[in-house]
């Protein structure tokens, strides 16, 4: 199954589960009163929702043509992990870390399917940060607004198309017109500080594979990308989260 082709729009739903059968449990799985659809009806709309915003640019971001196929990808896959994550407290639906659990399924995902690096990195990259616009002005976010900019680096335009069309697909009982607005402003200014910050460098996934164990594919090389922007931007040394590359896969 070519799972791009399933991602063009108007979207093949039969052909995206055949290729994708993780996406199956998030099937009548309820989210939290933030949401009117099940997951994966939520997912189909934050995939529809991102070729809205590529023709409408409300929040004028600036996407090459040849990231859109992984934008999309992204938009499929960023709660992937949340069949697996969800959880109740005191009455509250949650999906405790199905960010960081999800990139790392992209991984799995990404070597049944043959993707890329590059395809990898970015979706993982989206995955694993697509929750940090919404809380980067918290002052106990784990990701302030310049941190979040290069652990996103090169994604910074995608992550915030992401976000926007992620909380456009979010629109249940305690969503007021006022919380849409303010996301609005915060992706703007995402992607303003982003800009700032940049030109953020491309990355160098011939040069990664080479310090991988052997036999590392594509989604391998793409996944430890991502984690080494991750860990970088938090604080760890390049030549420190280099060295624990080898042992995440």
């Amino acid at each position: 199954m070519d799972l791009r082709a399933a991602l063009e729009p108007p979207l093949d739903l039969t052909g995206l589960l055949d290729a994708v059968p993780e996406l199956s449990l998030a099937r009548e799985l309820e989210g939290s009163p933030y949401h009117h659809l099940d997951t994966l009806d939520h997912v189909l709309e934050v995939v529809r929702g991102v070729e809205y915003e590529l023709e409408e640019e409300r929040i004028g971001a600036r996407i090459e043509d040849d990231r859109v196929p992984g934008l999309r990808l992204a938009a499929l896959l960023h709660d992937v992990a949340k069949p697996v994550t969800r959880g109740e407290l005191e009455g509250r639906v949650l999906f405790v870390s199905h960010d960081s659990l999800g990139a790392l399924m992209v991984r799995r995902i990404g070597r049944r399917l043959g993707l890329s690096a590059p395809e990898t990195d970015l979706t993982a990259t989206l995955t694993a940060l697509h929750l940090k616009i919404g809380f980067m002005g918290h002052p106990r976010s784990d990701y302030p607004p310049e941190r979040l900019a290069r652990a996103a680096g090169p994604f910074g335009e995608e992550l915030a198309v992401l976000s926007w069309a992620d909380r456009l697909a979010a629109q249940g009982p305690r969503l007021k017109p006022e919380h849409i607005e303010r996301h609005r402003e915060l992706c703007t200014r995402f992607l303003r500080i982003s800009r700032e910050l940049g030109p953020h460098p491309e990355p160098d996934h011939a040069a990664l594979e080479r310090v991988l164990p052997s036999g590392a594919k594509g989604a391998d090389i793409g996944y430890a990308a991502c984690y080494l922007r991750l860990l970088v931007a938090r604080g760890t040394g390049e030549k420190d989260a280099l060295a624990r590359l080898p042992r995440l896969l």
